[in-house]
């Protein structure tokens, strides 16, 4: 496990989709099957008109291109007419940060300054794992009830007491927001309820319905079920105040939305080991594995976690502590980053002072468990 440096242009002022380089897909209830059938290889480790036509050129004309759910760190931004904008440069420090991630968790403990000695009120934003109908296909979709928010299970607590902060929920399509198109005519973006989705969109007038399938939003199956293919971006945010010269404690916790494939190829052809700079021992356990699994093909679990929306803030982070634990003795990591030191039988941990971010997380999870 090794930190490459990735060349960095300017950071940018709204979210940016990460695209992951995938040897293939599978979906939520695909994985856990295959999870579940993998169960006994345990042992391996590792309105107008004219804007309408607009924003259709605009759709069609985008390219496309299936992002891997993107975590984040904190930042601070601003409402606008648009949704929430992530913003640089605000008068708060990082005073310390300890990241911990787990195939089936993500938590995250800050310690905040005012780095002036007039203090500041600001909203703080974090922007979620995103939900790409589109790449994942309609099997993404659970459940009665089932929602964005229930499904991220998202807890946040300012100095020891537990907030509830707002939930912006945007709908988007290569990049377009199509939110107000979707709402307008009574479709529940945030909505993971199969068959609520499916009577919203059986319920549209025709000319509506063509213009999504025109649009690339729905495709339509005939008698079958049709099949929604945006996606759901979802940024929890609320306002904090940091007065002068007093600590502020963040914590939060939530499920991530993991990718993931299945690995068969001894020779590790489905994917790029490089990706997370595998060493030639992980990349011989896992080779060796493949040739023992009485099914040959061991699950893997990807999260990836925007760590770069942490350089938004003044300053370095003082002090940051990644915390990685693969939650089973019988798994295997891997990702790129410097200093990892194993200090437990599932945990690894690195710590770095005045630490500026330049590149996301990628974390690589063989056979872990996950919900």
């Amino acid at each position: 496990m090794s930190w490459h440096p990735a060349a960095s242009g300017p950071r940018s002022r709204i979210w940016a989709t990460n695209r992951p380089h995938w040897a293939c897909r599978t979906t939520g209830r695909a994985l856990a099957a295959a999870r579940s059938a993998a169960g006994a290889i345990t042992e391996v480790k590792g309105t107008d008109m004219t804007l309408k036509s607009l924003f259709k050129s605009a759709l069609l004309g985008a390219s496309l291109l299936a992002p891997l759910p993107a975590l984040a760190n904190d930042s601070a931004a601003v409402m606008e007419a648009g949704g929430l904008r992530l913003v640089r440069d605000a008068p708060v420090e990082i005073l310390s940060e300890v990241l911990e991630i787990r195939p089936d968790a993500i938590t995250v403990d800050y310690v905040f300054r005012a780095a002036d000695d007039m203090g500041t009120t600001t909203l703080v934003a974090f922007p979620l794992p995103e939900y790409d109908l589109a790449w994942y296909g309609p099997e993404l979709l659970g459940q009665a009830g089932d929602t964005v928010a229930k499904r991220l299970g998202f807890r946040l607590w300012i100095d020891g007491v537990e907030q509830s902060p707002n939930l912006e929920l945007r709908a988007l399509r290569n990049g377009i927001d199509v939110t107000q198109y979707l709402e307008g005519y009574g479709v529940p973006i945030g909505s993971l309820d199969y068959d609520m989705v499916m009577q919203s969109l059986r319920a549209l007038p025709q000319e509506m319905k063509d213009w999504m399938a025109a649009a690339d939003l729905v495709r339509w199956n005939g008698n079958y079920d049709p099949e929604p293919r945006w996606t759901i971006r979802a940024t929890y945010f609320w306002s904090q105040t940091f007065p002068p010269f007093r600590d502020v404690r963040v914590r939060h916790t939530y499920t991530p939305v993991a990718g993931g494939f299945i690995l068969s190829d001894p020779k590790l052809r489905e994917f790029n080991p490089a990706d997370y700079c595998m060493s030639d021992g992980e990349k011989n356990a896992v080779s060796k594995k493949l040739s023992t699994t009485q099914y040959g093909a061991i699950v893997t679990t990807q999260v990836r976690y925007v760590l770069t929306t942490g350089a938004n803030w003044r300053g370095p982070i003082q002090d940051f502590t990644l915390i990685i634990d693969k939650a089973s003795t019988d798994a295997l990591v891997s990702l790129c980053f410097d200093g990892l030191k194993k200090t437990a039988p599932t945990r690894f941990e690195s710590h770095k002072r005045n630490f500026t971010p330049t590149r996301e997380l990628d974390v690589l999870f063989f056979n872990a468990p996950t919900p």
